[in-house]
């Protein structure tokens, strides 16, 4: 009875304990307190989750400052904080968890030199973002000197200004990669990396990793680049990569099982705005194509009711599928995804024949067409 006794207790109390550490981390939450200067009362600031791409809070400044409030589920997380005045465009970048956050700074001082205070990852990222701060001002007045040209002076001046502009490139990304080699226990270093991976010999790559601490190995910006390290990123000539998800209906699909004779795959998301260009003409095809072509979206949306409403939005009816773990699956990573949308067009042997990112109309009939045709006329 004794021992029956303990039992009960020893369950109740590791119940007690749970229920503790699931209701402190309930309590979590962020604070980003704004003393800003120069921007009128009324300006709407907004938090943008660069992930997702998604606008998730937003805020009115009144009397030269703004409060956010809230939770990140999944910290450190990196996010653009950002209004408009007077037409212009005015952000500044954040990589903060549940902390409390203070942003000082006239509007002038927006995007290079607003002082962010009050997280031990902000701080890693202000570092990191000083190491290159000049690069990035010469570049953006270059492209913005470039843009500001008539179009007919574009070609003959814009070749010396592009060429500047990629002498900048490659002195910011050395500085970069010498960062992430010096900083191995930053959430910033390995954030670098995974954008960087591209670039660099996958031995390099693995002995960089080899020196993350364990909290950053397993951070979801570790997945990035090792599954990079661990798998054969999906490019033109390569055989495609299985997945699985759920589709609309929430039944469990399986790509190898739903792909057609060709197909498209569509990498997308909710709040992409080229995605939602690109959805017509997705509509198209689907209908004029039909016969020879199905169309599988995979969605890197993290949750679900947002990627269920921009299916009615773009009146979808091929199959999407959701997994729900956002830009850090592993079915984008395997198939290299940097941006999207992107799309991966396969072949009846299951061979990628073509990859592409973004859209213009016209593009994706276009691209379609062509291609198909190229792969029928080889076969005869």
């Amino acid at each position: 009875m004794k021992i029956i006794y303990k039992l009960i207790l020893s369950i109740y109390f590791v119940i007690s304990i749970t229920a503790c550490v699931e209701k402190e981390r309930k309590k979590e939450k962020f604070t980003i307190l704004g003393q800003i200067s120069g921007f009128p009362d009324g300006t709407k600031f907004y938090l943008r989750n660069l992930a997702t791409d998604a606008v998730f809070d937003s805020t009115t400044v009144e009397n030269n400052s703004f409060k956010f409030e809230g939770h990140l589920s999944s910290p450190p997380e990196q996010i653009w904080l950002n209004a408009t005045v007077d037409k212009k465009f005015i952000y500044t970048n954040l990589l903060i968890g549940n902390d409390n956050i203070t942003v000082k700074g006239d509007i002038s001082d927006f995007p290079w030199n607003v002082n962010i205070r009050g997280s031990k990852t902000q701080e890693d990222f202000n570092y990191s973002q000083s190491l290159t701060k000049e690069n990035n001002i010469k570049r953006n007045s270059l492209v913005q000197t470039f843009m500001n040209l008539p179009q007919e002076k574009q070609r003959e001046i814009g070749a010396g200004i592009w060429k500047k502009i990629r002498t900048i490139d490659s002195a910011t990304q050395i500085s970069r990669i010498n960062y992430i080699k010096s900083h191995p226990n930053t959430y910033i270093s390995i954030i670098e990396l995974g954008y960087l991976k591209n670039q660099l010999p996958k031995d390099t790559i693995q002995k960089i990793f080899k020196n993350y601490t364990p909290e950053i190995k397993e951070s979801k910006y570790a997945k990035v680049v090792e599954v990079f390290l661990r798998e054969n990123i999906a490019k033109i000539g390569d055989k495609f990569h299985d997945f699985e998800g759920i589709n609309q209906k929430g039944e469990k699909v399986k790509f190898s099982n739903i792909r057609g004779e060709y197909t498209l795959l569509d990498f997308t998301a909710a709040y992409c705005g080229p995605c939602i260009k690109a959805a017509d003409e997705l509509v198209e095809i689907n209908k004029e194509y039909s016969d020879s072509l199905k169309i599988v979206s995979f969605t890197q949306d993290p949750k679900k009711d947002v990627w269920l409403k921009s299916l009615e939005r773009d009146k979808v009816t091929w199959n999407s599928i959701w997994d729900g773990k956002g830009r850090y699956s592993e079915t984008s990573i395997k198939y290299g995804i940097q941006g999207i949308p992107t799309f991966v067009l396969i072949n009846p042997e299951g061979t990628i024949i073509d990859k592409w990112t973004g859209y213009s109309k016209g593009n994706l009939i276009s691209k379609i067409e062509k291609k198909i045709i190229a792969q029928n006329n080889s076969y005869k």
